[in-house]
């Protein structure tokens, strides 16, 4: 009897412990409070993202400098979302709505990017998603939330600018899967020309179950478990986060980015982002040595020269 005793004992530690381990997991993931340390954040993306880092601050105290107007909307549960408009020199009807990536926020983001638009002649919209830099929210949605708040924020510009201006999505990992289910939303504006899907996962599980067989983990039982607390803390399945079913509904143009030394979102996937695409206009762009979304520091001239060739084909610039 007390065998039986201590053996119930230790089975209930050994599957207390192992629902701790899975919620930290899940803390880890999705949770805005937990901040993810730099080194762990290299290790992880097997890449040094320190140079990235530098740039990037450089390109955000240029954005602060230029300066840029201040939005707010609710979304569908109330939570407060903020959004920043950059104005070009002249008055125009292009905007570009900018999609950052995970534990992110827009004017970080793209404060290189936005220079590009910028000097186009478009009129540039970052946002900061849900539980990300001003932005209210507890739980990062890999592009399950984010894709839904986005549309509101595309409904919001049709509204305060008019119906009548031109849209084109720009989204960089996370934020390129949030704009590849935005396209394949059945109330995406019709005013939306194109969207550019940047390092863009598959899904937020298939990203997972990669990176787990990168680290020797076995899938099961850690992200089955994980996810169940996910979709008890956080109110969504990771397996709702399908870009690969989203674009198969897309009807705009497409323009799908991958650097072609990424090992955090493997390069692989946008192979099959692309296949898998409906639209009847889509390319797509690798850039040969880049890291994960660094295809437009590692490769801006083709960069560059890629969009203008994609902007021109979907007749965006009417300015």
């Amino acid at each position: 009897m007390k065998k039986a005793v201590k053996l119930l004992a230790a089975a209930g530690l050994a599957a207390g412990g192992g629902y701790g381990i899975c919620d930290l997991v899940s803390n880890l993931l999705v949770d805005r409070r937990f901040v993810v340390p730099e080194g762990f954040g290299n290790l992880v993306s097997g890449a040094d993202m320190t140079d990235m880092r530098a740039i990037s601050e450089k390109n955000r105290l240029w954005l602060e400098d230029y300066g840029y107007e201040r939005y707010t909307i609710n979304a569908d549960d109330g939570t407060k979302l903020i959004g920043y408009l950059m104005r070009p020199e002249k008055p125009s009807k292009n905007f570009v709505f900018c999609s950052h990536g995970y534990r992110s926020e827009g004017r970080r983001e793209f404060s290189g990017i936005s220079q590009y638009y910028l000097s186009r002649g478009f009129n540039v919209f970052l946002v900061d998603h849900r539980a990300s830099g001003e932005s209210g929210g507890k739980y990062i949605g890999f592009g399950y939330y984010e894709s839904k708040d986005s549309v509101r924020w595309l409904e919001f510009l049709n509204k305060t600018f008019g119906e009548d201006i031109s849209i084109v999505l720009h989204g960089v990992s996370m934020g390129s899967a949030t704009v590849m289910l935005m396209g394949g939303d059945e109330n995406l504006p019709e005013n939306v020309r194109l969207i550019v899907a940047d390092c863009g996962y598959t899904s937020a599980w298939d990203e997972f179950k990669y990176k787990l067989s990168a680290m020797k983990i076995p899938e099961k039982p850690l992200l089955p478990a994980v996810n169940t607390i996910n979709i008890r803390k956080a109110g969504y399945d990771f397996r709702d986060t399908s870009a690969v079913d989203a674009v198969k509904r897309a009807k705009v143009p497409f323009l799908f980015i991958h650097g072609g030394a990424d090992n955090f979102v493997p390069t692989f996937m946008v192979y099959l982002l692309f296949d898998a695409c409906a639209s009847k206009l889509k390319e797509m762009l690798i850039v040969d040595g880049a890291d994960h979304a660094s295809s437009f520091v590692s490769g801006r001239e083709q960069y560059e020269a890629k969009l203008d060739e994609m902007l021109e084909k979907t007749q965006t610039v009417t300015a």
